[in-house]
């Protein structure tokens, strides 16, 4: 028995309408990179300014923690700066600290010349105390740059590393050595020049006096108020002055 048919297949939906395609996003322009950030500090550092903000960072971090503990690393790492761009102006850590040392003997022998311009010229002892009141006020307003001058470190070499003995340190010495000479010739009404050997005995002596006042004004074994300060080293300083400028003085007595 043969099958019916089967029956027309129903007529299918009306297909959907196609969707338009969406326009092409415009492509964005790349954003221009970024520079990268620089270490702080480093863009002020030009045209030679490094070295000299090298040193007055190792005074702070003298100031801070003494001479022997702050590093040339550290000096450059407090400045935001590379280290081997500190290695570009000083080799190492004693050229550092010789550098702090010359710009301290630059400043006391400044304030030395102030201070005897100040003073009568023909007063031998009244010059010979100005220099002692500076010597001792740079001491107590610097004690960084002060420690450094007369540390181990740049004059366990001789000459003192870095600073050449015909260069700021003799300079400082020769002040203070012209001042010795005429106040000894002074004493003796100038009929007498004093041979080098009494200047160099007697500006040990003075020197001692002043380096000794300035350390215990330093580490505090002393109290003085700071308006008393100038005429306490005058009282003090004066005791030696009239040792060494006592007429008739041989060159074994200066004391």
């Amino acid at each position: 028995m043969s099958r019916a048919p089967r029956p027309a297949a129903k007529a299918g939906k009306p297909a959907r309408p196609s969707r338009p395609a969406k326009p092409a996003r415009a492509t964005k322009a790349p954003r221009p990179a970024r520079p990268r950030p620089r270490a702080l500090g480093r863009a002020t550092y030009h045209h030679g300014d490094l070295r000299r903000a090298l040193v007055d960072a190792a005074v702070a971090i003298i100031a801070d923690k003494g001479a022997e503990a702050f590093t040339l690393r550290e000096a450059a790492r407090r400045l935001g700066v590379n280290h081997r761009a500190a290695y570009r102006h000083f080799a190492d850590k004693t050229s550092l600290l010789s550098a702090v040392a010359e710009q301290g003997f630059v400043a006391l022998i400044d304030g030395a010349r102030a201070e005897i311009a100040a003073a009568a010229a023909s007063d031998a002892e009244a010059r010979l105390l100005a220099l002692a009141r500076a010597y001792v006020a740079f001491a107590d307003a610097h004690p960084a740059h002060f420690r450094v001058m007369f540390g181990p470190r740049v004059n366990e070499a001789r000459p003192p590393s870095g600073l050449p003995a015909t260069g700021i340190i003799g300079e400082a010495y020769g002040l203070l050595e012209a001042e010795i000479r005429a106040a000894i010739a002074g004493a003796s009404g100038g009929t007498t020049d004093p041979g080098d050997a009494d200047v160099t005995d007697a500006l040990i002596a003075f020197w001692a006096v002043l380096h000794g006042l300035a350390s215990l004004v330093l580490m505090k074994r002393v109290a003085v108020a700071p308006a008393e300060l100038p005429g306490w080293i005058d009282r003090i300083v004066g005791l030696t002055l009239r040792s060494l400028t006592a007429p008739g003085m041989r060159e074994d007595r200066f004391f």
